[in-house]
């Protein structure tokens, strides 16, 4: 009934109280918060309260920042405003940049109060990566046991870029959420031997697809392909791949596509395939970056469970042969995203986000592991090498953090919001050592989950909301809106636009190219203009002008002074 190799669901729900039939130099089983709540009731309820703390606490707290916020929340707004749900726009113009789906999500989300906020525009995120947790805990059930699921869920909640982006309006937790969802209809549907489960593996990567396009599909065929290849199961990769639920897929892109080209005609369509599609994979023209950028960008976002990653590679290859457990799903999966991005041009941390759960799953097998404390002390050694690295390193920060706030920005010199983060570390660090060095193995984990869960509350809390006046560009849209009379036309010289439509609800700020473009725009217009600069090159360019340039406010938006202009002279 079972694919070789897989075993079965009574094999792997086996009650998680029973001893370990190995047990190296003496160590003996303790029971523990980890070993003595194998309900999974318990286990759902630890993960709503820690889920809904960590993502719904304080999610409009802060307004939309730069660079994708403003962005996908304004689409979203003249999506609800224009009654267009088919072709998005931004600026009022046609926006082919991405499918429709995540800002149906907004939109959705918004109705509730009529109009696109900084929670409705987060929370699409927000509830996806709650999702997305529950998923990766119903996965390493299936892949392991029911505590190991808990403990991968407990590592994806709190992995620094998960959070992150679990709290800002961006496609890619939504993305996640149903790549995850393909490979986990995937597995049941190979686990099972069952045919209903891939028609769900195909929904899933339709809508991803039409969440962020192609990578929808290419990054779960890619997993699924390579690990049936590994394991040699090619009668199985005819299954997943000639199977009607392929069709369903077919006719759910096409369903969106062809109602689209129709309305946004030939340029639209050029600009969906050869574009959109075939250039962001082949030669991606924004975010290139050198092959080895995320070897050293994807620690940071890692933290605090990216040490643990090697030792789970370690474990495997060295026991790969030994291990019962699925392990190398989760595996091949990390691989195999990590390796197609890393030949992309384009490069963007949060474009690794889909490899996270596999991240939390390889993690979470190996915590679960040393609390068999078997394998002679080699796993207690994966493990206990780096978390003593991780909480020195955590107490070091937290002595450094109020210091080095004070060096490296102009909104960081306030760094009295910062001692109680670095209190919390500090603290919880020193007394989670002092736990490790007493060998209460799971109150250490405990107590590393319940750090970070503080950290993130407090930041969510406090620190977010007071760098939100040097982030917005909120204060300076209004201060806009109340200068501008009906009629005024607002422009845009190398200035982003969207967070100013979205905060000044002006739909069409003309985008400025060149100085040509810049005195055409202020002679053209009939009625007074207004026009968004940088300082630096208001200072460049009003001497070259054939007339005069006024300044008529600024303001400071992540560290760049923007100022508003008008060849009209204030007062006058």
């Amino acid at each position: 009934m079972y694919p070789e190799n897989i075993k079965s669901n009574r094999e792997i729900f086996t009650p998680l109280e029973k001893e370990p039939l190995h047990l190296g130099r003496g160590l003996k089983p303790r029971p523990n918060f980890l070993t003595g709540f194998t309900n999974p009731s318990f286990h759902i309820l630890i993960l709503i309260i820690l889920s809904s703390v960590i993502f719904f606490v304080n999610l409009g707290g802060w307004d939309l920042w730069d660079p994708d916020e403003p962005r996908y929340a304004q689409v979203a707004k003249e999506m609800m405003e224009s009654d267009n749900w088919i072709l998005p726009h931004l600026n009022n113009k046609v926006y082919p940049d991405k499918p429709p789906v995540f800002f149906w999500l907004i939109s959705l989300s918004s109705m509730v109060k009529g109009d696109v906020t900084s929670f409705s525009a987060r929370f699409p995120s927000a509830l996806a990566a709650v999702m997305g947790i529950f998923l990766t805990y119903l996965l390493g059930r299936k892949l392991y046991s029911a505590r190991a699921g808990f403990i991968s869920a407990l590592v994806l909640a709190t992995t620094v870029e998960y959070f992150w982006l679990g709290h800002r309006a961006n496609i890619d937790m939504t993305l996640t959420l149903f790549i995850l969802s393909a490979l986990f209809f995937f597995y049941q549907g190979y686990q099972e031997s069952r045919k209903w489960p891939y028609y769900l593996f195909y929904l899933s990567m339709g809508i991803a697809t039409l969440t962020k396009g192609p990578v929808g599909f290419i990054l779960p065929s890619l997993t699924v392909t390579s690990y049936l290849i590994l394991r040699g199961d090619f009668n199985a990769l005819k299954k997943v791949f000639l199977n009607w639920g392929l069709m369903l897929f077919l006719a759910l892109i096409f369903a969106w596509l062809i109602l689209a080209s129709i309305q946004g005609g030939k340029s639209y369509i050029d600009e969906i395939f050869f574009n959109q599609i075939l250039g962001r994979v082949h030669d991606s023209w924004s975010h290139k970056r050198p092959f080895y950028y995320y070897f050293l960008r994807l620690p940071p976002v890692m933290l605090p469970w990216f040490l643990f990653l090697p030792s789970a590679f370690i474990y495997f290859f060295t026991k790969r042969k030994t291990i019962e457990e699925d392990y190398l799903f989760p595996t091949v999966w990390f691989i195999a995203i990590f390796v197609f991005f890393t030949l992309c041009s384009g490069k963007r941390e949060l474009y690794m986000l889909p490899l996270f759960p596999s991240f939390a799953l390889m993690v979470g097998f190996l915590w679960n592991k040393f609390f068999e404390q078997d394998e002679d002390g080699w796993v207690v050694r994966l493990i206990t090498i780096p978390l003593y690295l991780l909480l020195g390193s955590l107490i070091a920060a937290s002595i450094g953090i109020p210091f080095i706030s004070k060096t490296i920005g102009y909104e960081y010199r306030e760094s009295f919001h910062f001692y109680p983060l670095a209190l919390i570390l500090g603290l919880g660090s020193v007394l989670t050592l002092f736990t490790l060095l007493k060998k209460r193995t799971a109150l250490s984990f405990s107590l590393l989950i319940m750090i970070m869960t503080g950290s993130i509350f407090y930041s969510v809390d406090h620190v977010f909301p007071y760098l939100n006046q040097f982030k917005s560009a909120k204060p300076l849209s209004i201060r806009i809106k109340t200068l501008m009379k009906e009629g005024d036309l607002l422009g845009s010289y190398h200035v982003k636009t969207p967070a100013f439509n979205f905060y000044t609800g002006v739909r069409d700020i003309a985008q400025l190219e060149n100085t040509l473009d810049l005195i055409d725009f202020f002679l053209r217009s009939k009625n007074r203009a207004f026009c968004l600069m940088k300082k630096e090159d208001f200072e460049e360019l009003s001497h070259l002008m054939p007339f005069h340039l006024f300044q008529w406010d600024a303001g400071k938006i992540g560290g760049r002074e923007i100022i508003l202009i008008s060849d009209d002279e204030m007062n006058t």
